[in-house]
């Protein structure tokens, strides 16, 4: 990696260049960088340093490296996901003979029982926020086989699925391996003699000995006693004889959750009459899973592109999202945590004088900064501890900047259905609007009707109006367009104004979020008592919930 050197002290050219560069005058800059050493002050010794060609093209290669990043981690982000999910195949049990001391006469069979296979369980992590992580194919270890001198096989080992709180799964496809064999018979026309045989052998090995071949007495012998314990006909309930299985996770998980059991190992050559004979081991079901994730935020924002939801999300959070001057900056919804104080004061609250610049301008200042060898002009925002400077932590909630919502979302226009996904679960909406823009109550008017068409009564949740950039529109306008928005909200509504580049207005903001944050979990504490209550009344009374092969959870 090229050490860039400290160009401060070069010589007095660089020294001016470098205090237009910190007061925000880029252009400078640029035509600097484009610069060798070579044309500054002849009498410094640049005899140590890199042509300023270099360093530029060093930079440039760094920044491309970085905006690749940056592309790749956008696309990532997954909210909706089906998923092939099967527990592990059983191991076969072991056609062995062991030979009698006196090495003549018949040998005892000895063969060991499969092990059976692994089973795929799910489980929660605070640290997701994205389903990118899950595998479209899921399937448990194989059990082991079993083998000479009663050893039996090793159980397969057993896959854990971990997806983010707020996901929801649905079953909505299951076919075992009996569906497949009846289809694939009735496909060929085979005969009930040719179906007959064709299960033998795909159920019954035998011992190298046999030389592949095994009587008809051997084979029905088999039949009889695999059918006693209940492993000769193994079919896979449909949806109708036991419901599919659906989860809403909105909670973390305290235990994993069992999704696909895995399949019985095979039976050794003990168990059967003629001890040429094992049988193989079960191969479970295949279900495939619909994933679907609803971000579980206390405050979700909603608005059109580019009103500002990504500099409010970094004015209440310090979290460094993407802001620029430009439609669908914020591709995907992102989470941040604000941490409010006793003193009011907040986590994501700027320095004195400091604003909210566009990332593009921080990148090119940092650049700049590293170039000229200084430190970092002070465009960070305060980072936020559960004790900062002796003041307790009051409180502390997610708020979630989601994409531009566009006419017609409810119909998948756009982002669409992946927006309103991901505001659907939050207690607490936020109109945000642009209130320089020539009607922001128009603009409210596309929103409220977006979110009823996508779920009745989503509109009414969000009863904050959030007027932003109020920093642009002359006092008398900003006015008149105040007054209209209060025509269409009414008095069921709080309407805040407020500069969120300049961190003007934002307390207000903070305390109204507070406050409504705090009835909303409230709430939220008396429906979960209630929803115990008629739980644990419905578990005395007699009733429980079977699912094929595993406990069924309301999480």
């Amino acid at each position: 990696m090229l050490i860039l050197p400290p160009l401060w002290d070069a010589c007095p050219r660089c020294q001016n260049v470098a205090r237009q560069v910190i007061r925000g005058n880029l252009s400078i800059a640029r035509l600097y960088s484009a610069k060798t050493v070579d044309e500054h002050d002849p009498d410094t010794d640049y005899s140590s340093v890199e042509s300023f060609g270099d360093m530029a093209g060093e930079l440039k290669r760094r920044k491309r490296k970085a905006d690749s990043k940056r592309r790749q981690y956008g696309n990532t982000f997954v909210d909706h996901i089906l998923v092939t999910v099967r527990g592990g195949k059983g191991g076969s049990g072991a056609a062995a003979l062991q030979a009698t001391l006196k090495g003549s006469g018949p040998s005892a069979p000895c063969g060991g029982n499969g092990g059976s296979g692994g089973s795929v369980y799910l489980t929660t992590s605070p640290s997701l926020s994205s389903l990118t992580t899950l595998k479209k194919r899921v399937v448990g270890g194989q059990g082991s086989s079993g083998s000479g001198a009663h050893k039996h096989g090793k159980r397969g080992d057993d896959v854990l699925i971990t997806v983010p709180v707020g996901t929801i799964v649905r079953e909505i496809r299951r076919e075992g391996e009996e569906e497949r064999t009846i289809r694939e018979e009735i496909d060929l026309g085979l005969d009930e003699d040719e179906k007959r045989m064709r299960k033998w052998k795909r159920w019954i090995i035998s011992h190298p000995s046999a030389g592949g071949e095994v009587s008809l007495e051997e084979y029905q012998g088999a039949e009889t006693l695999l059918k006693k314990e209940g492993r000769w006909k193994i079919q896979t309930p449909s949806f109708e004889q036991q419901p599919a299985i659906e989860l809403d996770i909105s909670e973390a998980l305290r235990e994993p959750i069992l999704l696909a059991k895995g399949g019985l190992g095979g039976l050794g050559n003990p168990f059967f009459d003629s001890p040429r004979i094992a049988s193989r081991g079960f191969m479970p079901p295949i279900q495939t899973f619909e994933f679907e994730l609803k971000l579980l935020a206390d405050v979700g924002l909603v608005g059109l592109p580019n009103v500002g939801k990504s500099t409010l999300l970094r004015g209440l959070t310090g979290k460094k999202a993407e802001i620029a001057n430009y439609q669908f900056t914020t591709l995907n919804p992102q989470i941040g945590v604000v941490r409010v104080y006793e003193d009011g004061r907040w986590s994501g609250e700027l320095e004195g004088g400091s604003e909210i610049q566009e990332s593009l301008v921080e990148r090119e200042i940092e650049d700049l900064s590293r170039t000229l060898g200084e430190e970092f002009p002070n465009t960070k925002i305060q980072k936020g501890t559960s004790v900062r400077n002796g003041n307790v932590e009051r409180i502390r909630f997610t708020l979630s900047d989601n994409p531009g919502l566009l006419p017609q979302a409810s119909e998948n226009v756009g982002l669409g259905h992946s927006f309103l996904r991901s505001i659907e679960r939050s207690p607490v909406l936020v109109y945000v609007l642009d209130l320089s823009k020539p009607s922001p109550a128009e603009d409210l008017l596309v929103l409220k009707n977006e979110l009823e068409s996508y779920q009745e009564g989503l509109s009414d949740r969000a009863n904050i109006v959030v007027l932003n950039k109020a920093d642009q529109v002359e006092e008398r306008v900003g006015k008149e367009r105040i007054k209209e928005i209060e025509d269409v909200v009414g008095e069921t509504s709080d309407i805040i104004t407020l500069s969120g580049k300049y961190n003007l207005g934002i307390r207000r903001l903070v305390d109204l979020l507070v406050e409504k944050v705090e009835m909303a979990r409230e709430v939220a504490k008396r429906e979960k008592e209630e929803k115990e209550r008629e739980e644990l009344m419905k578990s005395q009374s007699g009733n429980k919930g079977y699912s094929f092969g595993m406990r069924r959870l309301e999480v």
